[in-house]
């Protein structure tokens, strides 16, 4: 197909959606099997990513059975070995690569250190006793029984006993009501006694006043190791502190004196794109008091707040599972100083906040940047740790598909510190409690979910080679990331002999999506210390059922309109964006203003909504001093929010602004300020939600991308990179929706070109309209499809009507080859590098059995004669159509596919290119390929494993990890699904 010409602005971005480079292509998160892969493997392995299109590789050392751990644990010479292996190999093919640290893996720990030491994780912990006037109590103070047996964790790894416990506080304090039927005791807040200055050598004598009749609980609060460790590793690795400084002190040393060593150093410095992976902080602790402590955090806690922590200890000791979000906290106030104890509480995890931004982000940051590494970071989440303050300290923000269950919200939740910085933005991709079951097209709508809340790095989640440990690796290959955890984008799947074109194309995408700077419409001011990252996993129905996961992201929440975290959907119709950050990222020196715009070179915000019933009084001086410079802000009344979605719980922001979120004595501080915000013509305020868009509309926003009309169906993105604008939209309800057209507002009078993610071609778009001094852009959208276009507003926009479509042919008689896949014989690779010993893996190799079908219509494989419901690998469909014209100028012929059932392919005409396309909306541009007379069309599409792994019984020994991660059991459940093409497959002329 020729191409029409562009302009000069759109020309310069040609070559790269032509072939996009490696750094802008999807990236995978690589399992080794600890250091049991051979030379031979890596290299094949990495060849291969490289070969399908991946752009980087992040890996990490996962627990293999048979294998001796301290020859091939993490810290072995195996390992060093073979972690140089892989930073050579994908520097020398331009490849991005990614160390990985996080609580669960054992880079992130240390074996020079034990439970005791200073640079270890500490919890602060709690014993009582009941104590009533006149009798008392004396002597030794009760102490934590270390080695005492309790309920192992939801997370990976063992608890060695520390031997020492430091004592840190006596607080007596009233039992008002002790609880029962499951609720937490209420105490006296007002009451509390401090009797830490009492206790001499380990003992206190203490009586509650002559009189007192009530009754007295005494709090005896230790700090110890939390003991958590990490394998696989040659000994036992111990999870450092994150709150002290000696915590990260220790991890840079062991890494100058012992990882980095003279050759990965070299290594590392050859290339530009090597990373550390921070992954989510999944910290645990062990006792009673379930508080994350450190030598430092008292004193910290009073020179930061003003006041002792050590009287409302009791109130901050919490139970939690899995994850900081179901903090549940063990004692309560009465309802009268719930109030202030909220602000205690708030101040606790606000000081653990800055501990981890100053004494871990920041001191890492720098090591790592000493050494030509970036730091790229899951920040915050799985502790009680401010969501979004860390993201200015590090060169990347990652979210994940995961833990948050692709929900387009969760991704706005991060996105806000990450576009007001200029951090590139990224996730990992494609982890749910599903592997080998699903479509491909089940995770092409978790990446485009992401696109649209401005991801532009694709991380999958992830890859594994096939090989592994004799005598624990079966077909379809070694595991890594355990079989009921996470897709595998690697060879075994049948679909990767399609990924070149799928690599590319998302490259472009992420390409296009990445010039310029994000325009986001509206920031809304969000705190939040126990961000529920479990939303994710929780997939069960009012009667305990479990809810497959493809359900519940197909269906449930946003893709039932119901947002988590801002539930008014009236932005999102209308086609705005919108994003949260905590507001005291305003206060930053790199942070501007001007023209009522926040960060104008940024995202451009062009106004600020408050919601929360806490604000810092600092940022309300902000918010007052920029309205009365032109900054639009809207308060919201009313906005109710998820909390937990585990237990269906959320907060309801009754008044905004209505306190401040520490005991800082500055409640009627802000109220003046707020009074004052108030006043001032750019500011209104709303008691319901549902007004927010005709409140900011009132206050002058005009959305840069809205929608003419509302429409329920898109989620769109926007890039300004100069004349150019580039516009994501996709429809996001793919399984809920029908077709939509969406008429698109971009501001200035330009042409808009549609780009074709798959092929790289840029066409004029049709149906373009101005209207006063925007443009106007009408696109067809069916569900779960995306489109991807530039307007350049250089070139004045001569308008157009819509395309025409009109089907020539239908094509039908189609020849049919299906090929099987199951299990071929096992290959063994033996090596010896001279070390007195021989390393043996095992790698299962693939048989294909091609199994003809002629002359056949289309039908799902499992009903194709032959073919049958065992059967998952790959089919090659042939038929013929006669053309009576090839295409005029001015035209196109597309090859419309109907429907592939969710699996990757590609399709080819005469010959010609084989082209992917969207699992979707699988439609093919073929102008260039079909030719007046006849045709032959040639369609490849890709199954997964999930038939062929049922019927050897494969998913019959696995657990359930979505039952698991609940405390539950049960297997892991699935259905033998329709793949092939089934079209109905036709011919179309486009004018």
């Amino acid at each position: 197909m020729t191409e029409p010409e562009t302009s000069r602005p759109l020309e310069r971005h040609r070559a790269a959606l032509q072939d996009p480079p490696i750094e802008y292509r999807p990236e995978l998160r690589w399992w080794l099997a600890e250091g049991l892969h051979t030379d031979r493997t890596l290299r094949f392995e990495i060849d291969a990513a490289h070969r399908l299109g991946f752009g980087g590789m992040e890996f990490l050392a996962m627990d293999e059975q048979a294998i001796d751990h301290a020859r091939y644990g993490w810290g072995s010479e195996e390992w060093v070995h073979d972690s140089q292996i892989v930073v050579e190999e994908t520097t020398a093919r331009g490849m991005s690569v990614s160390f990985t640290s996080g609580t669960n893996w054992s880079n992130a720990n240390l074996p020079t250190i034990d439970p005791d030491h200073p640079a270890a994780a500490r919890e602060l912990n709690v014993v009582t006793e009941d104590v009533r006037a006149g009798t008392g109590r004396t002597g030794a103070l009760p102490r934590i029984v270390l080695d005492e047996e309790r309920a192992e964790s939801l997370l990976p790894g063992h608890r060695v006993p520390p031997r020492t416990q430091e004592f840190v506080a006596a607080v007596a304090a009233p039992v008002v009501s002790d609880g029962g039927d499951g609720a937490a005791p209420v105490l006296d807040a007002d009451a509390v006694l401090d009797l830490t200055s009492r206790v001499v050598d380990g003992t206190l004598d203490w009586s509650p006043d002559a009189g007192d009749d009530r009754a007295w609980r005494l709090f005896v609060f230790w700090s110890h190791g939390t003991g958590q460790t990490a394998s696989p590793s040659v000994g036992v690795n111990y999870t450092v502190n994150y709150l002290d400084r000696a915590g990260v002190d220790a991890v840079i040393d062991y890494w100058r004196s012992t990882v980095l060593t003279p050759e990965l150093r070299a290594l590392i410095a050859r290339n530009p794109r090597a990373q550390m992976y921070m992954d989510s902080l999944e910290l645990t602790t062990w006792g009673d008091g379930g508080l994350f402590w450190g030598a430092s955090v008292a004193r910290e806690f009073r020179e930061r707040r003003g006041y002792d922590i050590a009287p409302w200890l009791p109130f901050l000791t919490r139970s939690v599972l899995l994850m900081a979000s179901a903090t549940t906290y063990r004692n309560q106030p009465t309802e009268a100083q719930r109030p202030t104890v909220e602000k205690v509480r708030h101040d606790y995890v606000e000081t653990l906040t800055d501990l981890y931004i100053e004494n871990m982000l920041r001191p890492f940051a720098a090591f790592l940047h000493e050494n030509g590494i970036l730091l790229r970071s899951e920040i915050s989440y799985g502790l009680p740790f401010e969501l979004t303050r860390p993201g200015p300290e590090v060169d990347g923000i990652e979210t994940e598909s995961l833990e948050f269950g692709s929900q387009i919200d969760a991704y706005r939740l991060l996105a806000g510190p990450a576009h007001l910085f200029g951090k590139q933005y990224s996730s990992e991709t494609g982890a749910t409690t599903r592997n080998h079951m699903l479509d491909h097209r089940f995770y092409d709508q978790i990446i485009a979910t992401q696109l649209a809340a401005g991801i532009t790095k694709t991380v999958l989640h992830g890859w594994a080679s096939t090989a592994g440990a004799e005598g624990a690796t079966e077909w379809p290959g070694h595991e890594g990331m355990w079989p009921a955890f996470s897709e595998r984008f690697d060879l075994r799947q049948p679909a990767s002999e399609f990924y070149p074109q799928w690599n590319a194309a998302l490259g472009r995408v992420q390409y296009l999506l990445r010039q310029g700077r994000p325009r986001i419409d509206v920031g809304i001011l969000r705190t939040d210390h126990f961000v529920d990252n479990m939303s994710g996993m929780y997939f069960l129905d009012p009667d305990g059922r479990r809810i497959p996961d493809e359900v519940a992201y197909g269906t449930m929440w946003m893709r039932n309109r119901e947002n988590h975290w801002w539930q008014d959907l009236g932005m999102q119709d209308a086609g705005w964006s919108y994003e949260f950050f905590d507001g005291s990222l305003l206060l930053r020196d790199d942070v501007a203003f001007a023209d009522g715009l926040v960060q104008p070179d940024g995202p451009g915000y062009q106004a600020l909504i408050v919601y929360q019933e806490a604000l810092n009084p600092d940022v309300a001086r902000l918010l007052l001093d920029q309205a009365r410079a032109g900054l639009r802000v809207l308060i919201v009344n009313g906005a109710r929010e998820l909390k937990l979605l585990l237990t269906g719980e959320h907060i309801l922001n009754a008044r905004a602004t209505s306190r401040t979120p520490g005991l800082d004595g500055r409640d009627t501080e802000l109220a003046e300020t707020m009074a004052a915000l108030h006043a001032q013509p750019t500011v209104a305020e709303i008691d319901d939600p549902a007004e927010t868009v005709s409140a900011l509309r009132g206050l002058g926003v005009v959305g840069r991308a809205e929608f003419v009309a509302e429409n329920r169906f898109v989620l769109g993105s926007l890039r300004e990179d100069g004349d150019l604008l580039h516009v994501y939209l996709y429809h996001f309800l793919y399984e809920t929706g029908e077709d939509t057209v969406v008429e698109v507002a971009l501001p200035g009078a330009g042409t808009p070109y549609r780009v074709d993610p798959w092929s790289g071609a840029v066409a004029e778009h049709r149906g373009v309209r101005l209207d006063g001094d925007r443009t106007v852009v009408s696109v067809a959208l069916a569900p779960g499809e995306i489109a991807l276009l530039t307007v350049d507003r250089s070139q004045t926009p001569a308008g157009s009507r819509p395309a025409q479509r009109e089907t020539v042919q239908r094509l039908e008689g189609w020849s049919i080859a299906v090929e099987s896949w199951d299990a071929g014989p096992d290959e063994l690779i033996v090596e010896d590098r001279g070390l007195g010993y021989e390393t043996r893996e095992v790698r299962p190799t693939t048989a294909v059995t091609t199994l003809p079908v002629d002359g056949s219509g289309l039908r799902p494989w499992t009903e194709l004669p032959g073919v049958g419901p065992e059967v998952s690998g790959v089919a090659e469909y042939r038929a013929e159509f006669e053309l009576e014209r090839a295409a005029e100028p001015g035209e196109r012929l597309l090859l419309d596919l109907g429907s592939t059932a969710g699996g990757l392919g590609v399709a080819s005409v005469n010959g010609g290119e084989a082209r992917g396309f969207d699992t979707s909306r699988p439609v093919v541009d073929i102008t260039d390929m079909a030719r007046t007379g006849r045709n032959t069309v040639t369609v490849r599409v890709a199954s997964s494993l999930n038939n062929r792994l049922i019927a050897r019984g494969y998913y019959d020994r696995i657990p359930d990890m979505g039952l698991l991660l609940l405390g539950r059991e049960g297997g892991h459940q699935t259905q033998v699904r329709p793949h092939g093409l089934l079209g109905p497959v036709t011919v179309v002329r486009e004018r």
